[in-house]
């Protein structure tokens, strides 16, 4: 049996790097958007996004930023979890935007050091 905290956790951590991705590329709609369009309808008064806005509460999320990777490597995580709806609603969301995608590593900040 998978370990649930695991593939939470797993996800919240591609949903936090999807989130800063698309920050990068200044695209025009975001990882709220991106879930209402995945399960707004289909799960209808048990849809709750809220989890989302606190993401970065989490440490072991907001340090996912530090690990390499890719759009291939989030949409990995989110197709094995069982969330191809957020990925059937970002292709779309690309192709409605004329976004092309080309694969290319991602990294968060450097640790400063403070002197």
């Amino acid at each position: 049996m998978a370990n649930m905290h695991g593939e939470h956790l797993s996800v919240a951590k591609a949903l936090y790097q999807l989130e800063f991705y698309l920050d990068q590329l200044d695209a025009p709609f975001d990882i709220y958007y991106l879930y209402a369009a995945a399960y707004k309808e289909q799960r209808g008064s048990q849809y709750d996004e809220r989890w989302l806005y606190y993401l970065d509460d989490n440490p072991d999320v907001e340090h996912c930023l530090d690990e390499s990777f890719t759009l291939q490597t989030i949409v990995d995580t989110l197709l094995r979890t069982g969330h191809e709806p957020v990925v059937r609603a970002l292709m779309r969301s690309f192709r409605r935007e004329q976004i092309g995608i080309t694969q290319r590593f991602m990294y968060g900040a450097t640790p400063r050091r403070h002197t």
